[in-house]
């Protein structure tokens, strides 16, 4: 896993449904719910990359950590600021934003090879170590079952994220991508 895709929250670039889904390697719960976004725009580099999912292209901490050019929001001296706080609210309806702030006190007291070696062996699958996305129910290539590794996106938390992605998509279609306008 390269160390490039630890976001810059903190979260694992590597194994967002996106991601995975652009690399032809995941249909997921999140990606279920994107039923209405153009396939083609599901795909993403993550986002210390010019080539960023649209949904992602208004996030703020993206732009504030790519602006005071730094590696990730562990590294800044007003971690954790009122943004991230409010963006860490996110974790009711999305679970994977949970480990963002460990991810980073991990990649602050380990390294961030330490950290993407555990973010490997922790999104790979324990039966035949294909990586899978964090709303992966079973693996697509041993069909070992997912769901005690991956998180749950049901109910209220699939109906709201049916609601809420493709009106984020929209906004960052929009907005356009900033690191690609001159």
């Amino acid at each position: 896993m390269d160390t490039a895709n630890l976001g810059y929250c903190g979260i694992n670039c590597d194994s967002c449904s996106v991601r995975q889904h652009g690399l032809g390697h995941s249909n997921d719960a999140f990606i279920a719910c994107c039923a209405s976004i153009p396939t083609a725009e599901l795909k993403c580099n993550g986002c210390r990359f010019d080539s960023v999912y649209a949904g992602c292209r208004t996030c703020k901490i993206r732009s504030c950590a790519s602006s005071r050019k730094i590696s990730h929001c562990g590294e800044c001296h007003d971690f954790p600021c009122r943004q991230y706080q409010k963006w860490g609210a996110a974790a009711k309806i999305l679970p994977h934003v949970r480990g963002a702030r460990k991810n980073l006190a991990t990649v602050m007291r380990d390294g961030a090879q330490a950290w993407a070696r555990s973010e490997q062996s922790r999104w790979s699958c324990r039966t035949c170590g294909t990586p899978f996305s964090w709303y992966s129910a079973g693996c697509e290539k041993c069909g070992a079952d997912l769901t005690q590794d991956a998180y749950a996106l049901t109910g209220l938390r699939r109906f709201l994220c049916r609601i809420i992605l493709p009106k984020v998509y929209q906004k960052g279609r929009q907005v356009g991508d900033p690191s690609n306008q001159a």
